[in-house]
């Protein structure tokens, strides 16, 4: 199987994040490396960091193999 979309969901906490990889988990996307934390670069934002999780979907590309469905919001 290959990628066959790449996101990365982030947000100012872990329990934010959470939420937001949840969401993603129910449209098809799994979970791609460990979470991470990024300085948050937008100027006169309230928080300081971001916490951040790459998410991927996968899709078949071996003959006679079916992709995984994907849900749709």
């Amino acid at each position: 199987m290959k990628i066959t979309k790449y996101v990365t969901a982030t947000a100012g906490s872990f329990e934010a994040l959470d939420t937001g990889v949840a969401h993603l988990l129910s449209q098809g996307f799994q979970p791609y490396g460990s979470p991470y934390l990024s300085d948050n670069k937008v100027e006169g934002a309230i928080e300081t960091f971001i916490v951040a999780q790459a998410m991927v979907r996968w899709g078949g590309d071996i003959e006679g193999e079916t992709p995984a469905p994907v849900i749709a919001p």
